[in-house]
């Protein structure tokens, strides 16, 4: 249960603007923090995400995005692939 709430937390926490930053490039290295549950981020401006559309099952995503401050900051989370094991 407790991972349903995350995935819906972090779905409507970074949906609206993962798609429309996705591919800017990301020229500075940050350290990946491990997502808490309840952690509260400062999201301006997506710069980077995992693509996980072609794969199946719950597999580790990475988010790189930029804060309110300008600070680049990168967190790693568990999220559902895009493709279906029950279709293939």
């Amino acid at each position: 249960m407790k991972f349903a709430a995350l995935n819906a937390t972090l779905l409507a926490a970074f949906a609206p603007m993962a798609f429309a930053s996705e591919k800017a490039p990301v020229n500075t290295k940050v350290e990946v923090q491990e997502y808490q549950y309840g952690m509260q981020l400062d999201i301006d401006q997506v710069l980077q995400r995992t693509d996980n559309s072609r794969k199946s099952g719950v597999v580790p995503s990475v988010l790189v995005y930029r804060d309110s401050q300008g600070q680049v900051h990168a967190v790693r989370f568990m999220e559902w692939g895009g493709l279906s094991s029950q279709n293939g």
